[in-house]
């Protein structure tokens, strides 16, 4: 028994595996302990040591290590642009330049500068990339469209050559990625007809979801254009624009504006700023807020589903505006349901109960084109325009109506023309035959 006893003294007390569990502490495998000290050592390695962040929390090293990534992100995209000396090379300078004469040849100042196009791209880029290059004043004018006053704001065509280039090689591979999809203006392969048809999609996703229940929110902008907030480019150039060149050029294109506010229309560098001016707050409302919505320019919509309070979205609206320095016009900012026919760009859409989603015409263009049948037929019967000319704007005037839901009102119209000029608008073909034959109706308008 003695014997026994020595025996089991003298064998060494047993050492459990490092994977096995001990009595009173947490059981953790040696497979998880390792993806575990993996996963530190790269969470070191991205965020820094363990002295920069003594006690950093997992959701905040999560947040550090999203933001490196986003960073070097946009950096290898700044990186594959080049420097100034590869963005302004020779070959783009001066196809944008043959690019800016098109459609204005017939100007004086636009023959000069072709005539001198080989040597003058020459000295305006080494301006650029010397950074002595000076923008000239701006030509001031006013357009009248339909009623609506635009101040415009021409810059020269040498400067409009340079900021081309600026403007399709820097500024939009970089504004792009961070705009939301349903953004729409006056970017390739897109444009107006993008966005009607986004909408129109997005009206048919939410009627399979939720039928014609919720409702949508209407925004519009007060003046887009000329109340744009500097600062906020200069903010949103040194979070794209990390070359030190390019920067400096793009914030020297918002200086030509006087007065420190404001992005002049008819400036394509402004153009591409204003389309991605909002795209802080569309993120946030796709993202955050899970809504589904897009916008043209300054109009914005955003379709809310039944258990939403449109009173939170429109508060959250108009705080996101707050921040991105975007005022919205009260007057014209509200919420419709979908049960009821909503105005958006000027198109009202009604969302029947079958689903399908009906687009009507501005509600002023039927009118304007009766009105304007009868002038050029007036004109016509004066001699002041020939039949190629009536074709031309009457093509025109159908091919904006054949993209509405316009059935009746296009009978209506084409019925006009034919009793007043004796034959068919649909073709061209009568407009030749008639040509040829010597036709001149003069027939009077019937009011």
């Amino acid at each position: 028994m003695a014997n026994a006893q020595n025996s089991s003294a003298d064998v060494p007390a047993r050492t459990p595996p490092q994977n096995e569990r001990v009595h009173g502490e947490k059981c953790t495998s040696s497979r998880f302990m390792c993806s575990e000290q993996s996963r530190l050592d790269g969470t070191r390695q991205n965020i820094g040591t363990a002295g920069e962040f003594p006690r950093m929390s997992r959701r905040k090293g999560r947040r550090v290590r999203r933001q490196a990534k986003r960073l070097k992100i946009r950096q290898d995209r700044c990186d594959e642009l080049g420097g100034a000396d590869e963005v302004f090379n020779y070959r783009d300078l001066y196809k944008a330049g043959k690019k800016c004469c098109n459609g204005v040849r017939w100007k004086q100042s636009v023959q000069n500068f072709e005539l001198r196009l080989f040597s003058g791209t020459a000295a305006r880029r080494r301006a650029v990339l010397s950074g002595k290059y000076k923008f000239s004043p701006y030509v001031h004018f006013t357009l009248c469209e339909r009623g609506k006053v635009r101040p415009i704001d021409a810059p020269r065509i040498q400067d409009r050559q340079v900021e081309k280039v600026f403007t399709q090689k820097v500024l939009l591979p970089l504004y792009q990625p961070s705009m939301i999809h349903n953004n729409g203006a006056s970017l390739p392969n897109k444009g107006f007809h993008f966005s009607q048809r986004m909408l129109v999609r997005d009206l048919c996703r939410h009627f399979r979801k939720y039928g014609r229940e919720g409702g949508i929110i209407l925004a519009d902008g007060k003046k887009f254009f000329p109340s744009a907030n500097h600062d906020y480019i200069y903010s949103r150039h040194e979070k794209f624009i990390l070359n030190d060149e390019l920067r400096a050029f793009g914030d020297a294109v918002v200086k030509t504006i006087p007065g420190g506010v404001g992005m002049p229309l008819g400036v394509e560098p402004s153009q591409a700023e204003m389309i991605a001016y909002p795209s802080e707050m569309d993120n946030y409302l796709s993202a955050q807020c899970k809504l589904t919505g897009g916008h043209y320019m300054d109009d914005f919509y955003n379709l809310l589903p039944p258990d939403t309070d449109y009173r939170e979205v429109l508060k959250i609206l108009r705080e996101q505006a707050k921040r991105c320095k975007f005022n919205f016009n009260d007057s014209k900012t509200r919420y419709v349901p979908l049960t009821k026919p909503f105005r958006y760009c000027k198109t009202k859409y009604i969302l029947t109960e079958s689903g399908k989603v009906v687009m009507r015409a501005n509600k002023k263009a039927v009118p304007r084109d009766r009105r304007k049948i009868k002038s050029l037929h007036r004109k016509w019967c004066a001699g002041e325009i020939d039949l190629e000319t009536v074709w031309a704007s009457v093509n025109g005037m159908f091919a904006y109506l054949d993209n509405y839901n316009e059935h009746n009102n296009v009978l209506k119209l084409r019925r006009l023309f034919y009793s007043l000029f004796g034959f068919s608008c649909e073709s061209i073909e009568n407009f030749r035959r008639s040509e040829r034959d010597g036709i001149h109706h003069g027939k009077k308008i019937q009011a």
